[in-house]
């Protein structure tokens, strides 16, 4: 596999957009292995004011769709014909509909596709290449995206050439630790394991780095990096975006579980990178309280551990919700001996959503300044 050819999330969003921008009526299929966010490309676009109009339906997993679940026949037996009504899933009825004035736009989402048996494959093939269910058709300014996974992931996914050949085919790659940490901060994951994900970026390597051509050709991947998705063993959980979310899930709730509890939900949602996890957890708890740095920045007690520190940092990041605590958090970061910790602070706030309220701040300026550092809000 030809990892040149491998976009970001950023850049498969783009290139949807583009073609939403250009009227062009053509599906953008979007390879991936598994847990990589080829979801929140959608989520991207409906957050985007170029789709403020757009009706965004639920993602369409193709793999639990039987008969009837695309179209339905219905009979006019005063005209003596029958048609296809689509299911409602799909955002079209009579009033919503290409010709009908006053219809908006539909975005559908397609997942799943290349797992779905080969008459569901067929039945939704006129939806991505010719934006119609049955004879109803999409509203200008629709969109459809489709997406699965990796063939090398060994997952089933499979379909006839003929349908292949009608849609346009992009692989996107695994995100980057700090791609995915600028996603994660502005979603609020928990601090603590966004910061392990940062202490350990080898979490964000793919299986396909292990294969040839990849930038760990000649390393095996079973014994140099237990923690990712494997297609040649068996695992029952593994490290990936999808799992660090469900792993955010479950550290939300550490003030309600025994240490074994804990350590046991971890390992079933990313497996032994749980212990990654577990390890900045601990480095965690030798933190002085949040509200004790808000409240006396100059006083509070400062830890020695440089990795607790970058937990610290990522606390801050991740806790912030005020100018107040803004300023409160920065004069106290400035205090600490490393230089490369401030550095750490300044750049997460300047690809958080926090930094409109922490640029507006004295302290920060003056930071910012010092480290000849300059933000675009």
């Amino acid at each position: 596999m030809d990892m040149q050819n491998m976009l970001s999330h950023a850049q498969v969003t783009s290139a949807i957009k583009a073609f939403h921008a250009s009227g062009v009526r053509r599906t953008i299929y979007v390879q991936g292995e598994n847990g990589i966010g080829k979801t929140a490309c959608v989520m991207a676009l409906r957050n985007d004011p170029q789709f403020a109009n757009h009706i965004f339906v639920d993602p369409i997993d193709a793999t639990q769709m039987s008969d009837g679940s695309v179209w339905m026949p219905d009979i006019d037996r005063e005209a003596g014909v029958s048609r296809e009504l689509p299911n409602e899933r799909f955002g079209l009825s009579k009033t919503n509909r290409l010709g009908v004035n006053g219809s908006r736009p539909v975005v559908v989402f397609l997942d799943e596709v290349d797992k779905a048996p080969q008459y569901i494959q067929n039945v939704l093939a006129p939806i991505m290449y010719d934006y119609r269910v049955g004879d109803y058709h999409f509203p200008e300014g629709s969109l459809v995206i489709a997406a699965s996974n990796l063939g090398a992931e060994g997952l089933g996914d499979s379909t006839r050439a003929h349908i292949r050949s009608r849609r346009i085919t992009v692989q996107m790659r695994k995100p980057t630790q700090p791609e995915w940490k600028e996603y994660a901060i502005n979603k609020g994951l928990d601090y603590r394991v966004i910061a392990a994900t940062s202490q350990y970026p080898s979490l964000f390597d793919s299986f396909l780095d292990y294969e040839e051509g990849g930038k760990h050709h000649g390393k095996t991947l079973k014994l140099d990096n237990p923690d990712i998705y494997n297609p040649r063993e068996t695992q029952d959980s593994y490290a990936s975006p999808r799992t660090f979310e469900a792993s955010s899930d479950i550290v939300r709730c550490i003030d309600m579980l025994d240490a074994q509890t804990l350590r046991a939900l971890l390992w079933g949602a990313v497996g032994v990178a749980a212990e990654k996890i577990l390890t900045v957890i601990r480095l965690g708890n030798t933190l002085p309280d949040y509200a004790l740095v808000c409240n006396d920045p100059t006083g509070a007690p400062l830890v020695s551990d440089p990795i607790a520190q970058v937990v610290q940092v990522q606390q801050f990041v991740s806790r912030a919700k005020s100018r107040d605590e803004a300023a409160a958090l920065t004069t106290y970061v400035m205090r600490m001996p490393r230089e490369e910790h401030k550095q750490l602070f300044i750049n997460q706030i300047a690809n958080s959503s926090k930094v409109t309220f922490f640029y507006t701040v004295e302290p920060f300026q003056l930071m910012l300044k010092e480290y000849n550092k300059f933000v675009n809000v």
